[in-house]
């Protein structure tokens, strides 16, 4: 179909193809326009195909941008997978809505909430459009040369955040180990659910509904029964 471009397809559980398709998008003049096209281009491409099978003229093309764009905008194509990688996190937690959910001294339960709604919303209600999820993923599960970026840019100051928030309500100092365990238990859930293939988790669970609002209040209760069980162990600790 002419303006179209048609990635390779992926298959679902079955082994059944999935059509999906890259629309090429017309031409833009304006700079910032055209660099967010080339990312949201790109960040479709890299989510269906990799970072090893997508190339820039490809990007280029289908955001309808001179062939030369990505190393203009970008400086290569890692730095714009980079990009993508880093856009797509935010997306799912921004650094400003973390540091609104973490900051003040409200109730760290309402803290917890709405943190877990955000990332936990996202990832259940993803569709087949949402490539920022889907290029997360992808990248977890097979780490590129780029993923100590998307580390130190995005994930490290959000879970220093994160931190000390738990820390607070431990009662004990941000590097103490106890405070990484308990950021184990409460992010791993989420980690399982952005990688594991919702169909595949139907199969390991079969009763699990992915209502976010009944996922995140239980996530927060088991998560605060366990701060407050870890708590009162440290505490019982530091008193031999």
């Amino acid at each position: 179909m002419q303006g179209m471009a048609t990635t390779r397809m992926p298959t679902n559980q079955s082994g059944v193809a999935v059509k999906r398709s890259v629309k090429k998008l017309p031409v833009r003049e304006n700079g910032a326009q055209t660099r967010q096209q080339l990312l949201e281009v790109a960040g479709q491409l890299f989510a269906e195909r990799g970072y090893a099978r997508t190339t820039s003229k490809e990007i280029c093309e289908l955001a309808g941008a001179n062939i030369a764009a990505v190393n203009y905008h970008f400086g290569s194509k890692d730095d714009l997978y980079a990009a993508v990688l880093e856009e797509a996190h935010a997306r799912l937690a921004s650094i400003e809505l973390v540091k609104t959910a973490i900051q003040g001294d409200g109730d760290p339960g309402e803290k917890l909430r709405v943190l877990l709604m955000q990332v936990v919303g996202q990832i259940v209600s993803r569709g087949q459009d949402t490539w920022a999820l889907r290029v997360l993923s992808r990248e977890l599960m097979a780490p590129t040369q780029v993923m100590g970026r998307l580390i130190s840019n995005q994930v490290q100051p959000k879970l220093k955040l994160v931190a000390r928030m738990i820390a607070s309500t431990l009662g004990v100092p941000t590097n103490h180990p106890a405070v990484s365990r308990c950021m184990v238990s409460i992010i791993g859930p989420c980690g399982f659910l952005l990688i594991t293939n919702p169909d595949w988790q139907k199969q390991i669970f079969p009763s699990l509904t992915l209502d976010p609002q009944a996922l995140v209040e239980h996530m927060v209760t088991f998560a605060l029964g366990g701060l407050k069980a870890v708590a009162a162990s440290v505490k019982h600790s530091n008193r031999k």
